[in-house]
């Protein structure tokens, strides 16, 4: 029998993804008692279908301040630099992440599925006494007293004085806390990113062939083929151990994931091998192609198994605000504080692998500010209106990061959009500036989240 949940909790999280997990342990590595937080989550453990597969340096270091790097970053691959080539393999941009060392501890990009990620995170969780309750799905939140209480589709329901919403892009606390959700820039949600890259696939893949020509052992580069008709990712995704605990395999596996145009209709939502194989062929790199006359190995190269695969449309959004105070119906009633985290506060295009990784410095930071929050109601006339400058400050300069955030994205998207037309001037402009050593640190340095911690 599944364990019932409390119906009172100083703090409750809805969501536990990788940022509801992260701001969790946060709050009690900054000494929140366990026995205040409750999590819930809507699926069983490990149905989560959304899964990013890389974590940059800012969020290693963020991850070490609350002692849950060692393991992610032993079992993950370090990946020391990105290639983008076009379609026919030629090297259009060679970069690697050597320039990050004066700044940082982790001068890579760790390569492991989010899956993995949650399954850690959630161990530490755990060892710190804290359970997640599934399945709960959250349906609707009123002020009670000087709380807010959630209700469940089981009839449940929890009351609290912080309910913290990680429960993704479509979030049901952040509807019915009545905050907005939108392009920054006021574009509709078809027209917030290219329509060429608006419509992803991701899968974790094995092959019949060793990619041991393509990613040497002692410098893993992730690898970007762009072509006219889209792009196409390849990159491990993690060492034997985690390939044995998310999958139970012995070989290597690796992400793809690619881009399928608005104008080919909608893709499946769960492709097989023979879609994958296509888009292998017409969008990834020649020497993993299993077309022997495109192949410039002559050796094709066919896809084995498919381990997992899902389809999204991607869209920029961002809430109106990450903060916000529910009273009650009387003034005597101070209400409850609801914030914001991961995709329930900012989504954008998976360019450069930059949501989980902003969503998981948010959720330590949030973890900080909000048990400091906590903290300062002293005495015996305090009450959660004290000290809200933390949470509003907070709330507001990541509001600001995010939206650099987004905004970076879509310079990512323009630079892929160019890079689709090597008949266009932007696209030889592109190749100039590929050269240029300051222009390869910047994007290295943007990429790695220092400069937007």
């Amino acid at each position: 029998m599944l364990q019932p949940p409390p119906t009172q909790a100083r703090i409750l999280i809805v969501g536990a993804g990788p940022t509801g997990l992260a701001t969790a342990v946060s709050l009690i590595k900054h000494r929140i008692a366990v026995h205040d937080i409750v999590v819930v989550d809507s699926a069983l453990s490990g149905q989560n279908s959304s899964r990013a597969v890389v974590i940059h340096a800012a969020t290693l270091e963020a991850l070490e301040s609350i002692g849950c790097r060692t393991k992610l970053d032993a079992t993950g691959i370090h990946m020391q630099g990105i290639r983008i080539q076009d379609g026919n393999g030629s090297p259009f941009l060679v970069n690697d992440f050597t320039s990050l060392h004066p700044c940082t501890k982790f001068p890579y990009a760790c390569m492991i599925s989010q899956a993995h990620t949650e399954i850690e995170l959630n161990k530490e969780l755990e060892a710190l006494g804290g359970h997640v309750f599934r399945p709960l799905k959250a349906i609707g939140m009123k002020p009670v007293g000087n709380g807010l209480q959630v209700s469940f589709e089981t009839g449940q329901t929890i009351t609290a004085q912080y309910v913290i919403a990680a429960d993704g892009a479509r979030s049901v606390i952040r509807s019915v806390a009545g905050i907005g959700f939108l392009d920054p820039e006021g574009l509709e949600k078809d027209k917030s990113v290219d329509p060429r890259t608006s419509q992803m696939i991701l899968a974790d893949v094995s092959f019949d062939s060793s990619l041991d020509h393509v990613f040497p052992v002692d410098h893993y580069t992730g690898n970007f083929s762009i072509c006219p008709d889209g792009l196409f990712l390849l990159a491990p995704l993690a060492h034997p151990k985690v390939q044995s605990t998310l999958y139970g395999a012995s070989e290597p596996i690796y992400r793809i994931g690619f881009s399928v145009p608005l104008r080919k209709g909608e893709a499946p939502s769960q492709p097989g091998l023979e879609v994958l194989q296509e888009y292998v062929d017409g969008q990834g790199p020649p020497i993993i192609s299993s077309d022997p006359s495109r192949n410039p190995t002559n050796k094709p190269v066919h896809l084995k198994k498919v381990y997992w695969s899902t389809r999204f449309r991607t869209h920029s959004a961002i809430a109106d605000t990450f903060f916000k105070r529910i009273h009650g119906d009387t003034e005597q009633e101070n209400g409850g504080i609801v914030m914001l985290v991961g995709d329930a506060a900012h989504i954008h295009s998976p360019m450069g692998g930059q949501g989980m990784n902003l969503g998981l410095r948010d959720a330590v930071g949030l973890g900080a500010v909000v048990a400091k929050h906590i903290q300062s109601l002293t005495g015996p006339d305090a009450n959660t209106n004290s000290n809200l400058e933390l949470l509003q400050g907070f709330a507001k300069e990541r509001h600001g990061r995010a939206s650099r955030q987004i905004a970076m994205t879509k310079r990512f998207a323009w630079f892929v959009g160019s890079l689709m037309n090597p008949w266009s001037i932007q696209y030889w402009v592109l190749y100039v500036m590929g050269k240029i050593p300051f222009f390869k640190k910047k994007l290295v340095w943007q990429l790695s989240g220092l400069g937007n911690r």
